[in-house]
């Protein structure tokens, strides 16, 4: 159980620490809308602004719209949701920091699934230290670790559907039938359908295994009664099987009654979930779906978790040494998942990191290659082994690392479906890293230049030039020179009547250059000292659909129309684009800010865009802070478990060598 709280403690605060602050997917957003249903109104109803970015809505009771998800994930970000709210109260601010915590809930179930991969590895009689790699297999070297930053459902169902087998399996490890453990697996499977419905799949491959071990409990009741000479009727059973399977029914009642309650508060009846026109989806060849989940460079479930890899022949050992029955639940929660999205129109799963659909059975067939490192593994074959897992792993790490560090959605957006699944050039694990790198050049360019910074549109321009832009109420340039420079920036402050006055100034390095005309297209000189500058463009901004002038909606300041200039020794400043825009307002564009190519993101990473957000800066300390006090501690909490873990291996180890 140590090793088990030292994962979950280490990961939990790894995750916090690395997590992104913001939603990915409508998905995300929709069930996020549900939460905010909960909270302020007390129903499920989804109410959102127009033009928010919520997707799949079905009407239902008194003519409003429903979400068609499970109503489980919603209903777990309460707390952080309210946990946003104390840090900031209205507004803008609340809508962001609300958001920024309830992503933190994905990252705390993983830590908890990889904390269940590492107990339920050591009780297969797994070394201490491979049911440790085991868990960090999972939880950084699959595309778990990307999820793990995300509020989509998959990794709640991961964690739901490795908990209720384990708990099942772990009913029948002792000579009495666990009955609570039934109960609890079946509690577990039951809130599976509130969670995700599609991953009730899994249920009858649990509730098979489950007959087939309390089968073999009849079995052994019978053989124990014939030795004893004892008649036994052809077709009795005895009440242990009976208990068995009544203890894993009755854990279902409450998913089964949430479930018929939801159902009952979108659409009046308790059946209807909203999934009845899916029936008709199914329309992919299986064959096209398998070589996609399976093969295809860009979706391929081997490519996002190599360490699935391990499963093979860890699977082989445990047949051999006569776990069939764990082999083969393993397999078949595997297949349920694949056969059933291989031949769903959607398979790839939207516009997501790797094969989404399948992440719930990762962590299962994970566990097989538990059997890889025991105590009386040869010592040539666990070399071997560790070869292999190390290959596996850095190969896993480094392409999940870069779905990590740029939000995979930009990638997405530049790069054709076709060409992103099928083609090993556009492979996201590989394309991501060519963006990235590209991306970061743009950041390690030498001087002299002036980037573009903060507050600063897209280009204008048709033909890709860097200008005309638009700055919002503040854009920022930095520039870098190795001797003093002179460069000259073109700004067009002319506004349609009924703008308000744009009060233009300049500050460069913090000194305001004093009030400047507006209203005019001016040219500017400015001299640069050696070393960094900094210039800022600072004005009441205008909007255009506020004033009927057109349908833009958001805080314009003048255009840039050329920045340009040279040092004194004649060389010539490189302009560089790392433009980001002001955060909008407006829900559908806020929530795109973060993917937009045009927005040049260093990093999908909490710390880059706090900043940028629109808390004050008493808000942003609260609420980064909050990050890395518990991250921070709670990884070095679970380090420190792990070394207390050591230090009595090493105090065994070093008693049974004790000379006589």
């Amino acid at each position: 159980m140590r090793l088990a709280l030292a994962v979950f403690f280490m990961l939990s605060g790894f995750y916090l620490l690395t997590m992104s602050g913001h939603t990915y997917s409508a998905d995300e957003e929709t069930m996020l809308a549900v939460t905010r249903s909960l909270l302020e109104r007390g129903d499920v109803a989804v109410v959102v602004e127009d033009g928010a970015p919520v997707v799949a809505l079905r009407p239902g009771r008194d003519g409003n719209v429903y979400s068609p998800y499970g109503i489980l994930p919603s209903l777990l970000a309460i707390p952080l949701h309210l946990l946003g709210t104390i840090i900031a109260h209205t507004g803008s601010s609340a809508d962001y920091a609300s958001r920024f915590t309830v992503t933190m809930l994905n990252g705390l179930l993983t830590a908890a699934t990889c904390a269940i991969i590492a107990r339920w590895a050591q009780q297969l009689g797994a070394t201490i230290g491979w049911s440790l790699i085991l868990a960090l297999l999972y939880g950084l070297t699959t595309f778990a670790w990307v999820y793990a930053r995300t509020f989509f459902s998959e990794p709640l169902a991961a964690l739901l559907l490795l908990s209720a087998t384990y708990n099942a399996w772990s009913a029948f490890q002792s000579s009495r039938t666990n009955y609570w453990r039934l109960f609890v697996s079946g509690l577990l499977s039951g809130l599976l359908l509130v969670t995700r419905i599609a991953a009730a799949v899994a249920l009858p491959i649990i509730a098979l295994y489950i007959l087939w071990e309390l089968s073999n409990v009849w079995l052994q009741y019978r053989l124990l009664l014939q030795m004893y000479g004892v008649a036994v009727r052809r077709w009795h059973i005895p009440r242990s099987v009976f208990i068995g399977v009544l203890s894993w029914m009755v854990g279902l009642l409450p998913g089964l009654a949430l479930f018929g309650w939801y159902n009952l508060a979108r659409f009046a009846t308790p059946i209807a979930s909203g999934y009845e026109s899916e029936a008709f989806s199914f329309t992919t060849p299986l064959g096209e779906g398998l070589f996609g989940l399976l093969l295809s460079p860009g979706k391929s479930v081997f490519l996002y978790a190599p360490a699935l890899l391990l499963a093979l022949p860890g699977g082989i050992v445990f047949w051999r040494r006569g776990k069939r029955a764990l082999v083969l639940i393993v397999v078949g929660l595997f297949l349920s998942h694949l056969f059933l999205y291989a031949c769903w129109a959607h398979w790839p799963g939207g516009g997501v990191w790797g094969p989404r659909f399948l992440l719930p059975v990762v962590a299962p067939v994970i566990i097989l290659a538990s059997s890889l490192f025991m105590p009386t593994s040869a010592q040539q074959l666990k070399i071997g082994l560790l070869i292999l897992v190390l290959v596996l792993s850095t190969t896993g790490f480094i392409g999940n690392l870069g779905g990590v560090l740029l939000n995979f959605d930009t990638y997405i957006v530049l790069t054709p479906f076709h060409n992103s699944t099928y083609t090993i050039a556009d492979s996201p694990p590989v394309g991501h890293w060519r963006l990235l790198f590209d991306r970061w050049a743009r950041y390690r360019v030498p001087p002299p230049f002036c980037q573009l910074g903060d507050g600063i549109y897209a280009s204008e321009s048709t033909d890709g030039a860097i200008f005309p832009r638009r700055t919002g109420p503040k854009g920022e340039f930095a520039c870098l020179v190795n001797s003093a420079a002179r460069i000259t920036l073109i700004l067009d402050d002319q506004r349609p009547v009924g703008a308000p006055d744009s009060q233009l100034r300049l500050r460069l390095n913090g000194y305001d250059q004093g009030r400047l005309p507006s209203g005019q297209r001016r040219l500017y000189h400015l001299r640069l000292p050696s070393g960094w500058s900094r210039l800022e463009v600072v004005v009441q901004p205008w909007n255009p659909l506020a004033i009927g002038f057109s349908d833009r909606d958001e805080p314009l300041g003048p255009i840039i129309v050329a920045l340009y200039g040279q040092t004194d020794d004649d060389t010539h400043l490189a302009i560089v684009d790392t433009a980001v825009a002001p955060l909008p307002a407006r829900p559908n564009p806020r929530w795109a800010w973060y993917y937009e190519p045009a927005n040049q993101h260093l990093i999908d990473h909490w710390l880059w865009y706090l900043p940028r957000s629109e808390l004050t800066t008493e808000q942003a300390l609260r609420i980064g802070g909050l990050v890395i006090l518990t991250g921070t501690i709670s990884l070095i909490a679970g380090i420190g478990l792990l070394v207390m873990i050591r230090k009595p291996r090493e105090r065994d180890h070093n008693r049974t060598h004790l000379p006589t």
